[in-house]
């Protein structure tokens, strides 16, 4: 018993040592010889600042009292003259008002119930369209136009109400519309005190007043310093009901480093991102740089788009974008020169090492973006999906590394 105890501690020892020699026979053919691989793929990169700048606009606040009620919603367009709000003298026009609303509504249903007996169709019609609805409001939400969806969603419930329900005579739905149609002069009569609230020129309506319209202006961009932007003070919105932003451009004030506003102003634009309230890139003007404060500047960029998503922000976080790069990704020490001095990677093919030859387009921390280089042709272009050898030494072309 005692023999075979021994037999088994030999045995167990001689395993460990086994183990112990190949895994140091590994570390010193890495240490003397290191080999690894990675995959290229397509990649892109970006050169950016983050910043915190202002919104601004062209914009006029809208004086109005009593209870309100809006005739346009956020970011909709209004033409001259167009009634942009109903002010009333009373807080309970406000159900008058939605009692008017819900009667009207009734009366469409009546109107069309009366269609669909004297025209069979109608009902097929009305199907069509909403039908057309759905769609057209799927691809307002998917392309974050909410003001138009909003609208659409409440021309689409109109529309399935109408359709829900059915009567048995013309004369029947006949009668309940004169019915619905007294109610609703009956209402609009007893309404008082009723004031129209018109644009004066076209322009886009927001309902929200932060006090800043007179404080941020277009015109005050041109000379502006950090100190100013730092201290901006918003103005008492008391007795206002909205705006009016006009024009097709707003404009987007950052302060950032003078080696910054110099990057800017030469390239001429930047993208624009939000980080809150615009889903899209946008691609910003530089307007113009202010005087220099401090080791920085203000810097203005006009924006032509997306006008009526941007009529609630202000003061907002983002990035620019100044220059973006493409190509394929690869370790910086991936890049190596061939035995004629010509920059490019050795790729495995098989178990061998081809040379590809590549132009850096980036050099970044840690990583290379490159692009085949002009001339190469078949087997030593680089593509997406090759496996390039990252450490191996004494590498050449055709030689076996695996």
């Amino acid at each position: 018993m005692k023999h075979t105890t021994v037999i088994f501690r030999i045995l167990a020892l001689a395993i460990l040592a086994a183990v112990v020699l190949f895994f140091g026979v590994q570390i010193y053919g890495y240490v003397t010889n290191p080999f690894s691989t990675t995959i290229v793929y397509n990649a892109k990169t970006e050169d950016s600042v983050a910043v915190e700048g202002w919104v601004i606009r062209d914009e006029e606040t809208i004086q109005a009292s009593g209870t309100l009620v809006y005739a346009l919603s956020e970011g909709q367009k209004a033409g001259s003259g167009e009634l942009l709000a109903t002010a009333y003298d009373s807080t309970q026009a406000l159900d008058t008002v939605k009692s008017i609303e819900e009667k009207e509504l009734q009366l469409q249903q009546l109107e069309f119930a009366l269609s669909t007996v004297l025209d069979p169709d109608a009902a097929l019609k009305l199907d069509g369209t909403i039908k057309d609805t759905l769609l057209t409001l799927r691809s307002q939400v998917s392309s974050g136009d909410y003001a138009a969806a909003s609208e659409e969603v409440a021309e689409l419930k109109a529309d399935i109400l109408k359709r829900s329900h059915s009567y048995s005579s013309a004369a029947e739905i006949q009668a309940q519309a004169e019915t619905v149609q007294s109610e609703i002069a009956a209402l609009k009569n007893s309404l008082s005190g009723a004031q129209e609230i018109r644009a004066q020129k076209p322009g886009i309506f927001s309902a929200v007043c932060d006090g800043y319209e007179s404080v941020l202006t277009p015109g005050k961009l041109e000379k502006l310093t950090p100190s100013q932007l730092e201290s901006l003070t918003a103005q008492p919105t008391d007795g206002t009901m909205g705006k009016l932003i006009y024009g097709t451009s707003w404009y987007y004030a950052v302060t950032v480093s003078a080696d910054q506003a110099a990057q800017l102003e030469e390239a001429g634009q930047a993208t624009l991102r939000m980080s809150y309230g615009l889903e899209q890139d946008v691609t910003a003007e530089v307007l113009c740089v202010g005087p220099e404060e401090g080791g920085k500047q203000v810097v203005v960029l006009r924006c032509r788009d997306y006008l009526s998503q941007v009529t609630q922000l202000r003061r907002q976080s983002g990035e620019l974008v100044m220059d973006s790069h493409t190509g394929l990704r690869i370790p910086a020490n991936a890049l190596r020169l061939n035995e004629e001095g010509q920059s490019g990677v050795y790729c495995m093919v098989g178990y061998t090492a081809k040379f590809k030859p590549v132009t850096v387009t980036y050099q970044g921390d840690g990583y290379t973006l490159v692009e085949p280089a002009e001339g190469a042709t078949g087997s030593q272009i680089l593509r997406p999906g090759d496996e390039v050898i990252v450490t191996a030494s004494d590498l050449y072309d055709g030689k076996v590394v695996a």
